[in-house]
């Protein structure tokens, strides 16, 4: 009976136990069921606008501050803050933000603790990285240097051109920040430029002594036609680039390429003494009539005013350019002036005024022989331009025939035999017979091979600054260039009927 009695209790124990079991192996499913649903509510807690509480003081509120573009100011952009792109002309910028495009910053320095999602990029200035810093494009700085702190990241290239920090050329630097970006030739703070613009007062001085004539004509235009002469220097230099290109062009051509250049630095030169002489008289006929005829004084005059000028931002290099387009026309104009009149008129063969006879080769200053009338010293004389213009063709000639003979290096040497035999042989050259000229001895006699060969010779010298002795014949009196003062020898136009053949 106890038996009995004992087994309900243990089949319900039994029951219960298995129960337990089954309850437990069912349950065990569904935890595993929803456990990755507690994931997906503590993502989609992470996800939403109100982050928790640990993560809103780990993280500051991010603040959009759109672009800055900062000229001669600093830029900042603090930790949490967001921006476009940052621009920086002298100034620094400071960034511990982060920049969705680009950093740039001209003439000053960066330091960047934060993240550039763009370029960065540092023109005549340095760049510092911090160890939070981080540049997802190129690092790239130009004229300066660039310390990256070893925890620093730069996804993109790492460029550095042409430090300028170095003490030699610190004042390259100097004078990029204090007048190219500022737009003036002069800035004040720079010692060295106002050395540089003494010396170019004493380059303009001298040229206004040695060539009174050519600067007084450019002085003329200016005066007779100063809106004119503006606008031929502005088609000047239009066409210079143009012509530049047709020389190398033609391959012969560039050989004109050296002296054309000398010419545009000449006629340069000339053009800016003519306008400071110009203003200069100007500024001085409010005080004396008598001032305004010296020309050193009004040279002064004129110069200190640009000068003052030209220490503005802006309007200095406006100023410059405009003085430079003004005096380059006025010498091109003068110039044109001249080789028309040197076609229409040309001047007899005479005794040397002011100065006395130069020195030339067989004669001395007191046995010089006078042209007999009649002889061809006696016929007009040529100067700068029916030259060049011969020298051209012969150029083109010679040019040619040393290509055909594929003896380019050898051109040199062709040249000085080519003017040296035709010299001797006919006195002149192809490129004279077609413009009508020849080359005698101001006695008349005509040239032998010693007179060609030192003329050739001495033709070097008149090269050697700025081909300066070539463009003396078209503003000496006596329309002589350094050679044929050398040699002894002048430069005729042939009249109708002589045979230069």
């Amino acid at each position: 009976m106890k038996l009995i009695s004992t087994f309900p209790k243990v089949g319900i124990i039994a029951a219960l136990a298995m129960q337990t079991a089954l309850g437990l192996y069912a349950l065990q499913p569904i935890a595993a069921v929803r456990e990755p649903d507690l994931d997906l509510i503590e993502r989609a807690a992470n996800e939403t606008n109100t982050p928790p509480a640990s993560k809103m003081e780990a993280e500051p509120t991010r603040k959009r501050v759109g672009e800055i573009v900062k000229i001669g100011s600093d830029a900042v952009l603090k930790e949490g803050e967001v921006c476009r792109e940052v621009v920086v002309v002298r100034g620094s910028a400071t960034i511990d933000g982060t920049i969705d495009g680009d950093l740039v910053v001209v003439a000053g320095s960066a330091t960047v603790n934060g993240k550039v999602k763009g370029d960065m990029v540092v023109v005549l200035g340095s760049a510092k990285l911090g160890p939070k810093a981080l540049v997802k494009g190129d690092a790239t700085v130009v004229g300066g240097t660039l310390d990256a702190d070893p925890e620093a990241k730069i996804d993109g290239q790492r460029v550095e051109v042409g430090g300028i920090n170095v003490p030699s050329l610190k004042w390259l630097k100097d004078w990029l920040q204090g007048g190219l970006l500022l737009a003036r030739p002069l800035p004040p703070q720079v010692g060295w430029v106002w050395v540089v613009a003494g010396v170019l007062f004493l380059i303009n001085l001298l040229f206004s002594l040695l060539f009174p004539r050519p600067v007084q004509a450019c002085i003329d235009q200016v005066d007779k036609n100063p809106i004119g002469s503006f606008f031929a220097g502005f088609l000047v230099l239009i066409l210079f680039g143009p012509l530049l290109i047709l020389l190398v062009a033609t391959g012969v051509g560039v050989l004109i390429i050296p002296f054309l250049f000398c010419a545009m630095i000449v006629a340069f030169l000339c053009g800016k003494v003519a306008v400071y002489r110009y203003t200069g008289q100007q500024l001085a006929r409010t005080i004396s009539s008598a001032v305004a005829q010296s020309a050193l004084l009004t040279l002064v005059a004129g110069t200190v005013f640009f000068y003052l000028l030209y220490t503005v931002p802006v309007v200095g290099f406006v100023v410059w350019g405009v003085a430079g387009l003004w005096g380059l026309g006025a010498v091109s104009m003068a110039a044109v002036g001249s080789f028309q009149r040197e076609r229409e008129t040309a001047k007899p063969a005479s005794s040397v005024a002011d100065g006395g006879t130069p020195m030339a080769f067989g004669t001395t200053e007191q046995g010089a022989i006078p042209p007999a009338i009649g002889s061809e010293a006696s016929l007009p004389r040529v100067g700068f331009w029916l030259r060049f213009v011969a020298t051209v063709l012969d150029l083109l000639l010679v040019g040619t025939i040393s290509v055909w003979m594929r003896l380019p290096p050898l051109f040199l040497i062709l040249w000085a035999i080519y003017h040296i035999a035709m010299w001797t042989w006919r006195g002149t050259t192809i490129g004279g017979i077609v413009m009508g000229i020849k080359i005698v001895r101001t006695d008349g006699r005509p040239l032998d091979f010693s007179v060609a060969l030192i003329r050739a010779l001495s033709s070097i010298f008149s090269a050697m600054v700025l081909f300066l002795g070539f463009f003396w014949a078209g503003w000496s009196r006596e329309k002589q260039s350094w050679h044929d003062k050398i040699a002894g020898s002048i430069v005729v136009k042939v009249t109708k009927g002589m045979s230069l053949v």
